[in-house]
């Protein structure tokens, strides 16, 4: 390489050094997103309806995980959901639904946090019978393993 062209490559590599700070070995990536929770296994504690007619009642379901896939079933008292469960796990957070035959509605969202899993639970409808008034009134569920 003759003398001009060192002087260029030296400019070039300052530029780059004073642009850039640090080389290659010493960047690191993007953060990371957040451990993904396990909610495999099964859960047991209470499920309150926002029914006040209905009165608290114990509950245990038994979930099933593959990656962020959730599925179980879910059974309560004559004033609970019951049904199949299909949700997403993202980080801590739960998010699905509750199938019950013939019914429309039962969203649920959920969050762990230790051995304790907090779910909230969305009304259920039947609109073919009850011209989309709410059926089963939703509630929360506070479980533990």
């Amino acid at each position: 390489m003759t003398g001009k062209g060192k002087a260029i490559a030296t400019v070039l590599v300052l530029i780059g050094t004073a642009f850039c700070g640090k080389d290659s070995n010493t960047m690191t990536g993007p953060a990371g997103a957040a451990p993904m929770a396990s909610v495999a296994g099964t859960w047991s504690g209470n499920y309150t309806s926002n029914d006040r007619s209905c009165p608290a009642t114990p509950m245990t379901i038994t979930l099933s995980q593959n990656g962020t896939a959730v599925t179980g079933a879910w059974s309560t008292s004559a004033c609970g959901p019951h049904g199949t469960f299909t949700a997403t796990m993202a980080g801590a957070s739960l998010t699905g639904k509750i199938d019950m035959l013939g019914c429309t509605g039962g969203a649920v969202t959920g969050r762990v946090s230790g051995n304790s899993l907090s779910i909230s639970i969305g009304d259920f409808y039947r609109p073919i019978v009850t011209a989309g008034q709410v059926l089963m009134e939703g509630g929360q569920a506070a479980l533990s393993r």
